[in-house]
């Protein structure tokens, strides 16, 4: 049975609608598969019969090419091989040409981390004179206190938020919910928020809405992210989301957290990103301690004639504290 590439996609994504997909896999879906036809139209493919291994090579690395990461490449691989299996399953091919094409080498590296000042200048970024600067520092800070993903700060919906317990719940990865906690501190500045937020117009029952009282897109948070970090002068990282909720991770462990309950906040199924991130946490100490080192100060001071084993001390941060909204 032949058919167009068009109408195979929209098969294919009736079948992840009746599976109930998380709607960002269903949009994402939709999204790397219509690259997939613009780019095997270009090379004269429009029917499914007429694509080839040959041409699901050049599409990957066309992608390549543009500059997507490997992780990205990996990932499109995935999901256009899943297509395939769906439509060569349901008798729409005769043979599955994604058989024959390798599987893309996956280089997976975490995120450079934002270090502790950065993200406070980051926080400092937006004006919380207005009511969206109060809103963007809101959203900030709890992906940095609690690692959200983008997905699920913006799909937090307001009456998850339990003041009481300064916790929220939140729908990840597979649809599975899970209760986050988050800090007094943030719990204030979400309070402030809420407090903005109960003054503009109310279109949706998600927490974080923009200026018409509808939800927030993922690209105008990803801009903003970036515009704030420019703003504040950071440089030497990525300015994303998810920079935000590595960071997240590489602090909770650096300050003491362990690997079991920082899988249960991020919601990962397994502890293998989990040691990621305690490895890179490691990592970022044996740095600091070649930089900090007793004894390298101990050398340095009696270079210079002191004799003082410390070089500075830092100043901790003071909590405000918060009163939680009347239930």
């Amino acid at each position: 049975m032949n058919g167009s590439l068009e109408a195979a996609r929209e098969a294919f994504l009736a079948r992840c609608t009746a599976l109930n997909l998380a709607a960002g896999s269903v949009v994402w879906y939709r999204h790397i598969l219509r690259d997939l036809e613009a780019s095997l139209a270009r090379r004269g493919a429009r029917e499914l019969a007429l694509v080839t291994p040959a041409l699901l090579r050049e599409h990957l690395a066309a992608l390549r090419a543009k500059g997507h990461s490997s992780e990205t490449v990996f990932r499109t691989y995935g999901g256009i091989r899943c297509a395939f299996r769906f439509w060569t399953r349901e008798g729409m091919l005769a043979r599955n040409p994604m058989e024959l094409v390798e599987r893309p080498r996956r280089e997976r590296a975490l995120i450079r981390p934002m270090s502790p000042e950065q993200a406070a200048q980051l926080l400092e970024a937006p004006d919380t004179r207005s009511w969206e600067g109060v809103r963007d520092r809101a959203m900030m800070m709890v992906m940095l206190d609690s690692g959200l993903r983008i997905s699920e700060v913006l799909s937090l919906e307001a009456a998850r938020v339990d003041w009481v317990n300064c916790a929220a719940v939140v729908m990840g990865k597979g649809r599975k919910e899970r209760s986050v906690p988050f800090s007094a501190r943030t719990a204030q500045a979400l309070l402030e928020y809420a407090r903005a937020r109960s003054q503009r117009p109310i279109k949706g029952g998600q927490f974080f809405l923009g200026r018409t009282g509808k939800p927030i897109c993922r690209s105008k948070m990803r801009k903003l992210i970036v515009r704030y970090g420019r703003e504040a002068g950071i440089d030497g990282v990525r300015l994303s989301p998810h920079t935000l909720r590595h960071t997240f991770a590489v602090l909770y462990v650096r300050n003491g957290g362990d690997s079991f309950s920082l899988q249960e906040i991020l919601g990962h199924s397994t502890l293998e990103m989990t040691r990621q991130y305690v490895n890179l946490a490691r990592r970022d100490v044996a740095e600091q301690h070649r930089k900090f080192s007793p004894m390298e100060a101990l050398a340095q001071d009696a270079r210079a004639g002191r004799s003082s084993l410390v070089r500075s001390s830092a100043t901790p941060l003071s909590v405000p504290s918060w009163t939680p909204p009347v239930q």
